[in-house]
């Protein structure tokens, strides 16, 4: 019986066996967001280079998204469908509207928003209403994220929400996360979550409480998981039952892969759930997942770099 495991496997070693080629870690990335997709492995891979390559026309070498991302985003639109200029155009639109809207740069060149806004069906003055989102959930600059803020507020745009509503959706899941002595250190990143899923913060952190309680019970779980990936969970829908399958794929995932940032947890967290149907906002949730594993790596990396040319020189 065919495994969605099985096919991360074939989906991320077919995306390797021709050039271009990712690397592993950027294979693996990619291929999780194909694996739950419909459509069969070699459409699928065929439609993620073609975008990539047509990425890789429009914007050159280095301009956002680039590496390990620009496969990413390529996988992700060939999964659902969309073709790159519609991204592109989608890009360059909000890069010509950030001026007047007042609201600071746009992460990565308006490329994350612009990657969540053309997975949906998106109206007319899609972009005005990215901007006054981002002006109503943009948090004070000393804790500003712009990955955060773009993926999020393009979700909540493609959602249908408003932004005074989302706003005091926020707030008053802040609150209830804040009360909780193990949930208070991750109160914002569970009531962005919480209210993009439309779930209620209170059922939200009955499910945290359970869950971190079976996390830490979890011998092989809890050293390659944390409070941060509970949270993500609970908000995702996710039982203490869940967490079975979950510790099963993460041992059975490559183990090629880091798991540097809980990579290899939180690709088997998306490997073994399909949430593929919930266009976009399981699709903002997946890609913050990607890059919160890919944020780590490249701490990590930065820091090796650092330790190993300190101790070259001294």
């Amino acid at each position: 019986m065919d495994t969605p495991l099985d096919r991360f496997n074939r989906l991320a070693a077919s995306l390797r066996d021709s050039k271009p080629r990712p690397d592993q870690q950027a294979a693996a990335f990619a291929a999780v967001a194909m694996v739950h997709a419909d459509g069969t492995d070699a459409a699928l891979t065929a439609a993620t280079r073609a975008r990539y390559e047509a990425l890789k026309t429009a914007l050159g070498g280095f301009n956002a998204p680039s590496g390990a991302m620009r496969w990413v985003y390529a996988a992700m639109l060939g999964a659902h469908g969309v073709e790159a200029g519609h991204f592109l155009y989608a890009r360059e639109a909000l890069r010509q509207a950030r001026a007047i809207s007042k609201t600071g740069r746009l992460h990565a060149g308006g490329s994350r928003a612009a990657l969540i806004l053309s997975l949906g069906e998106a109206g007319p003055g899609v972009v005005d209403a990215f901007y006054a989102m981002k002006r109503a959930v943009r948090p004070p600059w000393w804790r500003s994220d712009d990955a955060v803020t773009d993926t999020f507020a393009a979700a909540h745009v493609l959602a249908g929400s408003r932004p005074e509503t989302v706003v005091e959706a926020r707030a008053h899941a802040e609150a209830v996360f804040g009360a909780d002595r193990r949930a208070r250190g991750h109160r914002r990143d569970g009531a962005r979550q919480c209210v993009l899923l439309e779930q209620a913060p209170e059922i939200v952190l009955a499910r945290f409480n359970a869950l971190e309680d079976a996390r830490r019970a979890d011998r092989f779980l809890r050293g390659r998981s944390d409070r941060s990936m509970t949270m993500e969970w609970a908000a995702a829908g996710r039982t203490p039952a869940d967490l079975i399958p979950i510790s099963e794929m993460t041992k059975a995932m490559p183990k090629a892969l880091t798991s540097v940032g809980y990579c290899r947890t939180r690709l088997a967290s998306l490997i073994a759930f399909d949430d593929h149907g919930r266009n976009p906002t399981a699709s903002a949730s997946a890609l913050a997942a990607v890059i919160a594993a890919q944020a780590a790596m490249i701490a990590a990396i930065s820091a090796s770099s650092i330790a190993a040319t300190s101790a070259a020189g001294s």
